[in-house]
C-alpha cells in the first residue's frame, strides 16, 4: 500500500468532527422547531415544553413552526442545522424510522442525522364505535363485521395503516378503511352513523367519549392507561401482544457535544416532571414520559425507529 492511500485510508477512520461545547451554553436564544402548524398536540406539546425550559436554561426556547411535505421539512431544517445546541426538533418516532421509508424521493435525512436527547410525551390511539351500535369491546366488533364488513373512519397516515394491517392479521374483524380528511370529520361520520368506528388519538376522542357521543372501545396501548381508564386494550381483548405507541422527543442535529446534550435532558426532564405540564399534556392526551438518561433514549428511539418501520414495511405501505 502507497503511503498516499494509506493516509487517505488512515483520515477516513478519523471520527466526524463535532461543535466544540460553549462553556456557557445557552448564552442566546434555542429554536425549538416543530413539524406542525399551531394549535394542534405537538405545538402544544413544543409550548409546555419551552416555557418550562426557559426558565431552567435561563435563556428563551422559542416555538418555530415548519409545517408542511408531510411534517418533513422540520427535521430536514434541524439535520442540516449547526450542532450548537441552538437549533432543536420536537419531533415524532417517525423522524427515526418510517419519514425515510414513506418519502424516499425527498426526504434527504435518516436517523444518522439527529442526535436523540429526551422523549417527553407518548400516546396511543383509540378504538370508538358509534353509541347506539351495541359495540362495547372489541370482541363485539369482530361478533358485528362478521355479519358484514363494518365502515372504519380514517384521518389516514402510516400508524392507522399499521394498526389495521395487524389487527386484520391477528383476528377476524373485517374492517373497511374510509379515508376522511382529518380527525374531526372522521369523528362526526361515527356520531352520525355514517361509519361504525373511528381510531385516533386520544385527546380527540376521550371528550366526545366524556360526553356520551361515542364509545371507546378498545385502546393500542401496551396496558390500560390513566387517560382512558377503564378502556380495555386490544391485547386485552384477543389480539394477542399488540400494542402501538407513539411518543414525541427532542433532538438534534447529529454531532451534539455531550454536555449541550445532558443541559438539554436535564431541562426537558424538569419540564416533563413538573404536574402543571402533566396536568397540561393530558388534556392533550399525552403522557410525560422522560427517558431514564440521553444514552437510554437514543438507545429505545433508535430501536423504536426501526421497529416502526419494519412494521410498516410488513404493512405493505407503499412510500410516497
Amino acid at each position: 500500500m502507497n503511503r498516499r492511500l494509506a493516509l487517505a485510508l488512515a483520515a477516513a477512520l478519523l471520527p466526524l468532527p463535532s461543535f466544540a461545547a460553549d462553556p456557557n451554553y445557552p448564552s442566546r436564544p434555542i429554536r425549538l422547531v416543530v413539524g406542525f402548524p399551531p394549535g394542534g398536540g405537538a405545538d402544544g406539546i413544543a409550548r409546555l415544553l419551552a416555557d418550562h425550559m426557559s426558565q431552567t436554561l435561563k435563556q428563551p426556547v422559542v416555538v418555530e413552526n415548519k409545517p408542511g411535505a408531510n411534517t418533513t421539512l422540520a427535521p430536514a431544517f434541524v439535520a442540516t442545522a449547526p450542532a450548537d445546541g441552538y437549533t432543536l426538533l420536537l419531533g415524532p418516532d417517525s423522524v427515526l424510522g418510517t419519514d425515510k421509508l414513506l418519502f424516499a424521493s425527498t426526504v434527504k435525512y435518516d436517523e444518522s442525522n439527529f442526535t436523540p436527547i429526551n422523549r417527553v410525551a407518548s400516546t396511543f390511539f383509540v378504538l370508538a364505535a358509534n353509541k347506539d351500535l351495541g359495540i362495547r369491546r372489541f370482541s363485539d366488533v369482530v361478533a358485528k363485521s362478521s355479519q358484514q364488513p363494518l365502515f372504519l373512519a380514517s384521518p389516514g397516515g402510516p400508524y392507522l395503516q399499521i394498526i389495521l394491517s395487524e389487527v386484520r392479521r391477528q383476528s377476524s374483524a373485517k374492517l373497511d378503511e374510509v379515508l376522511y380528511r382529518g380527525g374531526a370529520q372522521g369523528a362526526l361520520a361515527v356520531m352520525s352513523g355514517e361509519s361504525a368506528l373511528t381510531l385516533m388519538g386520544p385527546g380527540a376522542l376521550l371528550p366526545l367519549v366524556r360526553d356520551g357521543k361515542l364509545v371507546a372501545v378498545a385502546t393500542t396501548n401496551d396496558r390500560v392507561s390513566s387517560l382512558a381508564p377503564g378502556v380495555p386494550t386490544l391485547a386485552d381483548d384477543g389480539v394477542t401482544g399488540f400494542k402501538l405507541n407513539f411518543w414525541y422527543g427532542i433532538m438534534g442535529p447529529a454531532g451534539l457535544p455531550d454536555d449541550v446534550v445532558r443541559k438539554i435532558f436535564d431541562a426537558s426532564s424538569a419540564a416533563a416532571a413538573d404536574p402543571a405540564v402533566k396536568q397540561k399534556l393530558a388534556l392533550l392526551g399525552y403522557e410525560a414520559v422522560p427517558a431514564a438518561s440521553p444514552e437510554a433514549f437514543r438507545a429505545s428511539a433508535l430501536q423504536d425507529g426501526a421497529t416502526l418501520k419494519s412494521r410498516a414495511q410488513a404493512a405493505g405501505i407503499k412510500p410516497q
